[in-house]
Formats: C-alpha cells, sequence, structure tokens
C-alpha cells in the first residue's frame, strides 16, 4: 500500500489509527458488526450460517482509517 493518495483538493493519508475487521456473507451480502480481530468478526459467521444454512461462502474485511489534509 502506498504512503496515501494525492488527490487535486486534498490528500488522503493512514492514520495510526486500530485497523477495523467484518465478516460479510458472499451470498447475501449481509455484514456483521465491526470487530477489534478478525477472529472476532468470524464469530458473526458462525450465527449466519446457523440462521442460513445454504450461506456457506463468506469473507473477512479489514479497513485502517485514513486523514483527509487539504493540499496547500
Amino acid at each position: 500500500m502506498s504512503g496515501g493518495y494525492r488527490f487535486t483538493r486534498f490528500h488522503l493519508v493512514p492514520t495510526s489509527g486500530q485497523l477495523v475487521f467484518r465478516a460479510q456473507c458472499e451470498v447475501c451480502e449481509e455484514i456483521g458488526p465491526r470487530a477489534e480481530t478478525g477472529d472476532a468478526a468470524m464469530m458473526w459467521v458462525v450465527f449466519h450460517w446457523e440462521d442460513h444454512p445454504g450461506h456457506t461462502v463468506y469473507r473477512e474485511l479489514s479497513s485502517i482509517p485514513y486523514l483527509v489534509e487539504p493540499r496547500s
């Protein structure tokens, strides 16, 4: 990943904030709640699968916060 993204009027710069994890069902695209770890996010899969046994494909999502800095 780059050190940020440069646009005409601003920069997007990754911050040192906490990484956020979520899980998403690939069948219905429902997304579980935010979690502090990938393992915690994937616990949602267990509950979702119990309610929807045919939903057998999931994705782990992770994201980092970015800061918008105006360009001078």
